[in-house]
């Protein structure tokens, strides 16, 4: 990770590290002219739902000669470290990793063809004041082979991302509502460990921490304790939730906010 630190602002990049793995690899990755605009096509859902059938020599010749585990390997390496933009990109291609199929492997390239035009992007960290922030969100039942959904959260702090996550969740959601509440506990979860962690340097914070969703079922459910229909099968692990974003309880780590889609950050961590 290469750190550049001026007077006003602090950035993280692996510029060095994509080009290594660009070159190592140029062989699978296409002409070097050839760029992507976005990290994945929007109907990555769907071709990865296809099944491999009657490939000819040649494509079997490329699946089994492509070095899957090696591209996906580095592309985790940089999204945990600079690149949050392909969060979501990775974590569903690592799905393949133990049996690749075609459309997975042209993804594969897609998404390092797009690093290619983009590696000199990183997490840039400015400002005056540390800013803490976060945003959750999920899709709904958006893997067409599971019909799970996938939990996306991103911690702001200094104008930057600082904690990210892009998963599918591990149970099936049977309502977007649910969704978006498991997405809400990770999220949660981050944000009691990140305050932690700066209590411990010393920087307690006095103040609830604003929390952003755009589900208003989500927030009414955690901010309403009457239980209903849609919320009895819930698991009350969740409902831990409560706990912090209550403005009359002792905790008061988090103060719900409710932020239309269209600016919901966490966005990117659910959708193609």
């Amino acid at each position: 990770v290469r750190v550049t630190r001026s007077r006003g602002y602090l950035k993280l990049d692996q510029t060095v590290y994509i080009q290594k793995v660009l070159d190592k690899f140029s062989a699978f990755l296409g002409p070097v002219g050839k760029i992507k605009s976005c990290p994945l096509p929007s109907n990555a859902s769907d071709l990865l739902a296809q099944i491999d059938s009657e490939l000819t020599t040649e494509q079997r010749m490329y699946l089994d000669n492509f070095p899957y585990r090696s591209l996906i390997g580095a592309g985790l390496y940089v999204s945990m470290n600079t690149r949050v933009d392909i969060s979501y990109a990775v974590g569903v291609l690592s799905r393949f990793s133990s049996k690749p199929t075609l459309a997975s492997c042209k993804l594969l390239v897609h998404l390092w063809q797009y690093l290619r035009g983009t590696m000199d992007k990183g997490i840039v960290f400015s400002g005056s004041i540390f800013d803490l922030h976060i945003f959750t969100d999920s899709d709904w039942a958006g893997d067409v082979l599971t019909r799970r959904s996938t939990t996306g959260y991103v911690v702001f702090a200094a104008g930057g991302p600082i904690a990210w996550q892009s998963k599918l969740q591990t149970t099936v959601s049977t309502s977007s509502m649910q969704a978006e509440y498991q997405a809400m506990y990770a999220g949660m979860q981050e944000l009691v460990w990140v305050r932690g962690v700066m209590a411990e340097l010393g920087l307690p914070f006095c103040e609830p921490t604003p929390f952003f969703l755009d589900s208003q079922s989500a927030e009414n459910l955690a901010l309403n304790p009457v239980f209903h229909k849609r919320s009895k099968h819930i698991e009350i692990k969740y409902h831990w939730i409560r706990e912090h974003v209550d403005p009359e309880g002792s905790l008061q780590t988090a103060k719900l906010i409710h932020v239309r889609t269209g600016d919901q950050s966490a966005d990117l961590y659910t959708k193609a």
